[in-house]
């Protein structure tokens, strides 16, 4: 009987506001506990999903399976094995923001709230959650990454006690999204001691496109923050997004505009996004892609070669533009 794998599955845990689950936004997979407000739970039947999920990895049984039709699954190779541990975890466990990007996928749970004051999620404290999921060894410690990101974390009082928690009990590497406004001393550790991915997406190059895209006055604030990670690093550990939003940032003056700036303070890596509604909410074959996206792609990565920049592409970006922009 052929049996099929998923190393999503296998590997990551997503603690989202409303459910912990296997798979990252925009994919389907088993959920570990719907609607968590930290509630206790029961570890045996919270290890027994992963277990029930695998066991319906198979042309037999793909149909009652919520992981069907699936771009992750493949076919099970003699060397799998299923962990007991998960190397992953995804933490976005939180809406709140400082400030309100009009292409944020969190708009609809936030109700566009714009907030200044730290607090903690509406939904449930990480810091105890993970505090059980290392006590029944459910995490990696030598392996571990912490993807934290969702909302901003310059908001989140849990931030810097979640940090510490995987500090203390183990953890391999962090990877935190950001939209910088706000500078933490505890990123600037991370970075000195090489243990951090940081991500934030800056998107332009002039306060007046930052404040269409992200509804605050706060570029120079954020463009100051970058600076001084980037001294302390020499940019490495930093990545800046450019997330093209059409009729706002979707020109090559702009592009070329962030290129410059982003070598002029130190940045080694930009990451090249295109609008997610066009990744997942979109019918390409039915309303088509902005044709100047294969040239604005184009431009940004020769910029980026003549700066000596790394440049990469999100998720379904590279596909996407080259079908239907190239």
């Amino acid at each position: 009987m052929k049996q099929f794998f998923c190393e999503e599955l296998n590997n990551v845990l997503s603690c989202f506001h409303d459910r912990i689950m296997s798979c990252c936004s925009g994919q389907i997979g088993p959920v570990y506990y719907e609607a968590y407000r930290g509630q206790k739970i029961d570890w045996e039947a919270f290890k027994q999903v992963k277990i029930e999920a695998f066991q319906k990895l198979n042309e037999n049984d793909i149909e009652n399976s919520p992981c069907k039709n699936c771009f992750f699954l493949r076919d099970r190779c003699s060397s799998d094995v299923i962990s007991p541990t998960f190397n992953l975890i995804n933490i976005s466990h939180w809406t709140q923001c400082n400030c309100g990007c009009i292409y944020c996928a969190r708009m609809f749970h936030s109700k566009g709230r714009i907030t200044y004051k730290s607090a903690k999620s509406e939904y449930y404290d990480i810091v105890p959650l993970l505090k059980q999921l290392y006590k029944h060894e459910l995490l990696d410690r030598k392996n571990l990454v912490a993807s934290i990101q969702g909302g901003d974390i310059s908001v989140l009082k849990e931030f810097e006690p979640m940090v510490k928690e995987f500090l203390k009990n183990g953890i391999s590497r962090f990877y935190i999204l950001s939209n910088n406004i706000v500078y933490q001393p505890i990123i600037e550790k991370l970075l000195k001691k090489d243990l951090v991915d940081y991500t934030t997406s800056l998107d332009c190059a002039t306060p007046e496109i930052y404040f269409k895209l992200k509804r605050v006055d706060k570029f120079r604030d954020t463009v100051n923050n970058l600076k001084r990670y980037a001294a302390i690093s020499d940019g490495k550990g930093i990545t800046v997004k450019y997330i093209v939003i059409e009729h706002i940032n979707d020109n090559i003056d702009e592009v070329t505009k962030f290129v410059n700036l982003m070598a002029d303070i130190g940045i080694r890596n930009i990451e090249f996004m295109i609008d997610n509604k066009y990744v997942m909410f979109t019918n390409l074959d039915e309303t088509p892609l902005p044709k100047h996206y294969g040239k604005l792609y184009l431009h940004f990565k020769q910029l980026c070669e003549e700066k000596n920049i790394n440049l990469t592409l999100w998720s379904k970006t590279e596909f996407i533009i080259n079908k239907y922009a190239l």
